[in-house]
Formats: structure tokens, C-alpha cells, sequence
């Protein structure tokens, strides 16, 4: 009898882990196929006068960043479209997506906008 007992304890446990199994290697297949987020770093992106072009605002309510990314924290209210910018140098953000540092001219008042904010696409040089 104690030998029956024993292979009927074996055999639940034996069930219970294989449902169990069964429940944790979905749930570790599906963290394993989810692509990793790319890294947004507002910081330690350092930028220098490099660049001798500049250009113009394109897009109506885009404020100069933080940092190259459009979660960074915006530095400037709205800026106009048409608002004359010079050029300092660009970066690649880890979205393989360009953005210019500069500054709207006249002023010393500076910050990152995408390239695709700009109307011939940014600097030429890089950071």
C-alpha cells in the first residue's frame, strides 16, 4: 500500500510540473521573440560648432529637444515654421533616426530637432 501511495504522490507531482511547465515556457517564449527597446538617453549627447549651414524650420509646433529623441524634454516653446536655424553638427539616435543640434538665429537659444523637421534635412556634419 505505502508503494501505491508513494506512485500516485509521484504521479501528481509529475502532472502538476508538466502543467506547470507548460505554463512558463509560453510565457518565456514570448519575452525571448519581443524585440529589445532601443535605449532613450536624453543625456551625454555632446555636440560642437562643426557645421556652417543652416536652414529652416518646416514644421509648425516643434520644440528644440533636450536631447535627440521627441520624449526628450522640450527646451523651447513652439518653434514657428520659416524660423531661420543655424546648424552645429548631427547625430544617429539609437531609432537610426538623424537630428541636428542648433541654434534659431538671432538668438542664443538651442537645442536637437529631427532632421525631418528641417527643410533641406540638417547638418552635414557630424557630431
Amino acid at each position: 500500500m505505502k508503494l501505491h501511495a508513494r506512485f500516485r504522490k509521484a504521479k501528481k507531482t509529475a502532472i502538476l510540473s508538466t502543467a506547470l511547465l507548460g505554463l512558463v515556457i509560453p510565457a518565456n517564449a514570448l519575452l525571448t521573440a519581443t524585440p529589445a527597446a532601443a535605449a532613450v538617453s536624453c543625456i551625454g549627447w555632446g555636440w560642437k560648432n562643426a557645421d556652417a549651414g543652416d536652414g529652416y524650420m518646416v514644421k509648425s509646433g516643434t520644440h528644440l529637444k533636450a536631447g535627440p529623441y521627441s520624449a526628450c524634454d522640450d527646451l523651447t516653446t513652439a518653434v514657428p515654421a520659416g524660423t531661420h536655424l543655424y546648424y552645429h553638427c548631427y547625430v544617429v539616435n539609437d531609432y537610426s533616426n538623424t537630428w541636428t543640434h542648433v541654434r534659431i538665429a538671432g538668438t542664443s537659444i538651442e537645442g536637437w530637432t529631427s532632421d525631418d523637421n528641417l527643410d533641406d534635412h540638417g547638418a552635414l556634419s557630424r557630431c
